[in-house]
């Protein structure tokens, strides 16, 4: 599992942008309607967004192989299944390289015998000619097995 230095670069300091505006004063007195409707429609569309993105990482974690390993109570935290899920999908990737490597390697066998298949039938044609030209010349061969 990654560990929050291989995710975030040593090397790179972060930096924080100032803020233009100062911040806004809070309002003093009662909320208007309008503000209250804004406030719980806005809490409403972010809890939505967190609910998906929740069942999402709950939804990762059910495909990611061994999971729950690490699991409290409640479950598995979501930066480590997100690390988890990293990691597995960088085994994957490592894992369809090997299997592509393999697969041209077979590939090449193939070739490589298709090859010797050709040369075989071409050594078995000349062979039979050979042949041919040794009996019509009256020479027998002894020991020898008859052609296949």
């Amino acid at each position: 599992m990654m560990t929050p230095p291989d995710v975030i670069q040593a090397g790179t300091p972060r930096t924080i942008a100032p803020r233009t505006q100062p911040y806004p004063a809070k309002m003093d007195g009662p909320r208007t309607p309008r503000d209250e409707r804004r406030r719980a429609q806005h809490n409403e569309v972010e809890r939505r967004r967190r609910d998906k993105i929740n069942n999402w990482i709950v939804t990762l974690s059910k495909m990611i192989p061994d999971c729950t390993m690490d699991s409290t109570k409640t479950g598995a935290s979501k930066g480590g299944i997100l690390s988890k899920a990293c990691d597995y999908i960088r085994d994957l990737r490592q894992s369809n390289q090997r299997l592509q490597e393999s697969l041209k390697e077979v590939e090449r066998i193939q070739v490589d015998n298709e090859l010797c298949r050709q040369q075989i039938e071409e050594l078995k044609n000349e062979n039979a000619l050979l042949r041919a030209q040794l009996q019509q010349h009256g020479i027998e061969m002894v020991g020898e097995t008859p052609p296949q």
